[in-house]
C-alpha cells in the first residue's frame, strides 16, 4: 500500500496501521499537526506525510508509553531542537560560504 497512492481513506490508514478509526479520529484532535485534507464530501484524505506523522504519535503513545500531555510535549521539545538544529545548519552554510568569498579575494 505504501507508496502506490497519493490518498488514503482513514479505513485503509486505520488497517495499515493497526489503529481503530475511532483512535486516529481522537487523535486528530490532540494532536494539532495530524490535520489531513478533506476531499469536497468531508473524507478525510492522508498521504504518506500524515501517516509518517501517526506513526510518530502511535510511537509515542504505545511503544514509548507516554500519556497524550506526554507525547505532546516530547513533539514540542523535539520541534524545538530540528528548528534550533536547522538554524545552526542554515548559519554554518553562511558562514562557509563568506569564508569561501574571503578566501577567494585574497588569493593571488
Amino acid at each position: 500500500m505504501a507508496g502506490a497512492k497519493l490518498y488514503y481513506r482513514i479505513k485503509e490508514v486505520a488497517h495499515l496501521l493497526g489503529e481503530q478509526v475511532s483512535t486516529l479520529r481522537h487523535w486528530e484532535s490532540e494532536f494539532p499537526h495530524l490535520a489531513p485534507a478533506h476531499c469536497d464530501k468531508g473524507a478525510r484524505r492522508y498521504t504518506q506525510q500524515d501517516i509518517e506523522n501517526i506513526r510518530t504519535v502511535q510511537y509515542l503513545l504505545r511503544v514509548r508509553k507516554f500519556t497524550i500531555e506526554g507525547a505532546q510535549d516530547e513533539l514540542k521539545r523535539t520541534k524545538k531542537r530540528l528548528d534550533t538544529q536547522l538554524d545552526t545548519l542554515t548559519r554554518l552554510r553562511q558562514i562557509r560560504e563568506r569564508l569561501l568569498e574571503l578566501r577567494t579575494q585574497l588569493e593571488p
